[in-house]
């Protein structure tokens, strides 16, 4: 096939965005030195569409006064697509027949938007009454097949398949436009604000429209008027995304790289994995990251710059944009189903295998199997195949794996102790995304609305419970309740997952001093609720566990500028007690409540702690550089 220099622009507004579906191009193309402009055409996946109508272009003639066919050279094209986003590419023909492309370009098509009206009682205005409600919604494309009205905090259901002889008259080419009306299930309830509506296609799709009526309701026979829900609603303060401190030095030799995870997009791991992949793809290298399950917690992540994938699509074949595979596969620990996979695809592409540590998987096994590795060790090897969890690391497959690496890096130099001597090894240090973790005020006013008395101290402890550190976190629990009853007003702020349950007889009484908001989805939401905590308490002792694990909220902790209480292991082991944090032989019952009141009494110490955290995290954490320690860690082992 000929490769020449093609020159043409596409003139049509950007982004190409096509409304009804109809699709309206205009530009010009030419081959220099050529007689007559090449045939040209839009190519939409394997569809191609002749772009015949020729146009005359003085203006490209004046630029390209040398070239014979400049003036001949414009062209339009007026048709319909399917609806979607679609990667569109222009190309001309050359004198040997092939095609080429010179303009890629992504298209938007949209069709008739979908459309809602509410219309009885009132079409616009404010309805204070407690009636029922109707009127119309139509999606061209797919019928409605869930429909309710929100406003204010109320979500009102709404009957379908009403009939509207006036809708179908304004949609005669729509067939279920005659029966696009609605009306609310039940009367209104109480509740204030304006009224959108929600309504779920038969396709799947998800369409709001707004309206020009409002809902006042003021009581019902759940709301008393004492409950004033037209109050002033006060919100976390928000913050604007703070852009990258630096940017990274771009790479003389990109390479392409694969990340496999245990889990999905939503774990800790992810987030480190997501930190240094986008710092990578930013440098220039090509980066994607498989995960085991779930790929659609991706979205949870800002902006990622990295393809997201399933372990099934890469074991089915992968391909990065330069049409070649992995240079580096980096296995994110030792876990079966990652080990696994690594190793049919290293083969496969012959890859530098590159394996990460960030906790003594033995231990965790042995706590979530509740038997000792002693224990394990006497199974034979068909009984420990059968055993082992496809998340969890097999005691001997996950030693052969690490002999195997090319590479071995490791979340904290603790971690050495288990890579095979000899073996290349780098420290890549975990950090907090800057864009969202930096210090921020504590919304005063926000605590207030909590009605927590003026002089309570809000803890903060932002992660997930489990076999692993159970124990612990139930310490934490216990020193808040152990406060209170001493005289010590203390609400704990908690946010994830409790999988296992660790609280038993403390759940009552520890109650009445916990916010426990659940599993925040979007970690980048975290830090404003963060901002509400005086002090950061990571619990914990020195163990098998805790040694050889780098907590990854503490990094955040850090960012946010408060005093950080935590144990003697791990990042702790490291840090100078009463200027970087206050450091506790152990972080339990007993210690966490006398760290607390130490710090509610001595306010010079708060300050300086909240200040030592800033600078630690600052000197310490920092994505762009463990990206690049990680990056000259690969060309190392390209090299060699």
């Amino acid at each position: 096939m000929s490769v020449a220099n093609l020159i043409g622009e596409i003139e049509s507004p950007r982004p190409l965005r096509a409304a009804g579906g109809r699709v309206v191009v205009v530009g010009w193309c030419l081959l220099p030195g050529a007689a007559t402009p090449p045939p040209v055409r839009l190519t939409v996946g394997s569809t191609h569409f002749p772009l015949d109508s020729r146009r005359t272009r003085a203006d490209v003639a004046a630029l390209f006064s040398h070239e014979p066919s400049a003036a001949q050279s414009g062209f339009a094209w007026e048709g319909t697509l399917a609806r979607g986003l679609h990667s569109a590419h222009f190309e001309a023909q050359l004198p040997d027949g092939s095609w080429q492309v010179f303009k890629e370009l992504t298209l938007a098509v949209e069709t008739t938007p979908f459309a809602a009206v509410l219309d009885t009682p009132i079409s616009a205005g404010v309805l204070r009454d407690r009636v029922k409600v109707g009127g119309w919604a139509l999606d061209p494309v797919s019928p409605v097949a869930e429909l309710s009205l929100r406003y204010g905090h109320r979500e009102i259901a709404c009957r379908l398949d009403q009939p509207r002889a006036d809708t179908a008259a304004t949609f005669p080419g729509v067939a279920h436009a005659a029966r696009a009306g609605f009306i609310s299930d039940d009367f209104l309830v109480a509740g204030h604000g304006p009224v959108r509506i929600k309504a779920r296609l038969a396709d799947g799709r998800i369409a709001v429209a707004t309206t020009p009526v409002s809902f006042s309701i003021a009581t019902d026979e759940n709301h008393g008027l004492e409950l004033d829900l037209t109050a002033r609603h006060i919100g976390l303060a928000s913050a604007p995304l703070r852009p990258p401190a630096t940017t990274p030095v771009r790479a003389t030799q990109p390479l392409n790289i694969l990340f496999i995870l245990s889990g999905s997009f939503a774990s800790n791991s992810a987030l480190h994995v997501a930190a240094l992949a986008n710092e990578l793809a930013a440098a220039g290298h090509r980066c994607a990251v498989a995960v085991s399950h779930d790929p659609e917690t991706l979205c949870q992540h800002l902006a990622p710059a990295f393809r997201g994938l399933t372990h099934a699509e890469v074991d089915a074949g992968i391909t990065f944009a330069d049409g070649r595979g992995p240079d580096v596969i980096h296995a994110w620990t030792t876990r079966e189903n990652v080990r696994q996979l690594a190793e049919r695809l290293r083969t496969r592409h012959h890859s530098r295998l590159v394996v990460h540590l960030e906790d003594n998987e033995q231990q965790i096994l042995a706590l979530s199997l509740k038997r000792s590795a002693a224990e394990l060790a006497r199974l034979s090897p068909s009984e420990l195949n059968a055993l082992i969890p496809a998340d969890q690391s097999h005691p001997t497959h996950s030693r052969a794996f690490l002999q195997t690496a090319d590479g071995i890096t490791v979340i904290m130099d603790k971690l050495r102790e288990f890579v095979p001597p000899g073996k290349a090894c780098a420290t890549i240090m975990p950090a907090a995304d800057t864009r969202t973790f930096f210090a921020r005020p504590i919304p005063t006013e926000f605590r207030a609305t909590l009605q927590l008395p003026a002089d309570t101290t809000v803890l903060c402890y932002h992660g997930n419970v489990h076999a692993s550190n159970a124990a612990e976190v139930r310490e934490l629990y216990a020193a808040v309740l152990e406060l209170n009853r001493t005289g010590t007003p203390v609400t704990l702020l908690r946010t994830g997952l409790d999988r296992a349950d660790f609280l038993g007889d403390l759940a009552s009484p520890i109650a009445p001093f916990v916010i426990h908001l659940g599993l925040i989805a979007h970690h980048h939401h975290l830090p404003a609720l963060m901002a509400l905590a005086d002090i950061f308490v990571q619990p914990g002792a020195a163990d098998a566990f805790n040694d050889y694990r780098f907590p990854s909220k503490l990094p955040e902790f850090f960012a946010l500028g408060r005093p950080v209480i935590l144990p003697r292991t791990n990042l702790g082991a490291t840090l100078r007690h009463g200027i970087d944090a206050y450091v506790l032989d152990r972080a339990d019952t007993a210690g966490i409540a006398a760290a607390v009141r130490a710090l509610r009494a001595d306010p010079a110490m708060t300050a300086r702690l909240s200040a030592g955290a800033l600078a630690y995290g600052v000197q310490h954490f920092n994505w762009p550089r463990s990206a690049a320690t990680l990056a000259s860690f690969y060309a190392e082992l390209a090299a060699s």
